[in-house]
């Protein structure tokens, strides 16, 4: 019988949820290849926390994984900040807490994952799929203003709101069939190709994260 891995998301919103937990999943098996031995990735667990801190609120998120799952990924917006920035205010002194803790329910293996500026980002890494489910592939990316680096916008939670805007506008009134973007995470997150994420600093360092992991269970070497 093959073992059985179980990593765990808790996120800071249910639209991340609905976004990453298809993504998370299957990025977790797609390098699971790279790994030694034979194992089964289950499905993500969904884990939620209380705490007035980030380092309080996560640590109660590691004693609730204790039992479910093997990691957990822990996401966090970058927002204005970077990568760098959000491990040393966050993450590193959430590691030194389970570090100096005393407390041996904890799931020990963390898998920081962090979109620049915000998760949408990674949303708008495969701009021909956004159009299809906005019904927008006669636009050109530029006329929808998704034609930069997704990592560059500043908002792009607003950015794509206003693509939806100028797809529907530019709509027929038979064709009109009004879209939110809260329609969009889990069908994009469902469907978007891991090589298209991969264009994305962030992305990258998330999928190096997992790897860490996986050599921390000692399936990686």
């Amino acid at each position: 019988m093959s073992q059985q891995i179980i990593f765990g998301l808790i996120a800071e919103g249910t639209t991340d949820i609905k976004f990453l937990r298809n993504v998370i999943h299957r990025t977790i098996s797609d390098l699971s290849w790279e790994c030694d031995g034979e194992f089964d990735i289950y499905d993500i667990q969904i884990i939620s926390a209380n705490g007035d801190t980030f380092v309080s609120k996560m640590m109660d998120a590691l004693r609730k994984s204790f039992a479910r799952t093997h990691a957990l990924c822990i996401h966090t917006d970058a927002d204005a900040r970077s990568i760098e920035n959000v491990m040393q205010w966050k993450f590193n002194p959430l590691i030194e807490a389970v570090q100096e803790s005393e407390d041996d329910k904890l799931c020990k293996i963390i898998v920081p994952t962090i979109p620049v500026r915000m998760m949408e980002a990674w949303m708008l890494a495969d701009t021909q799929l956004l159009k299809h489910f906005i019904n927008a592939e006669n636009c050109s990316d530029n006329m929808l203003g998704i034609d930069k680096n997704p990592e560059s916008y500043a908002d792009p939670k607003g950015i794509i709101n206003d693509a939806i805007r100028i797809a529907f506008s530019s709509q027929t009134k038979r064709r009109r069939n009004q879209i939110t973007i809260d329609d969009l995470y889990e069908t994009i997150g469902n469907s978007i190709r891991l090589d298209s994420l991969r264009r994305l600093d962030s992305f990258r360092t998330f999928e190096d994260n997992v790897r860490q992991a996986f050599r921390q269970l000692n399936l990686l070497h």
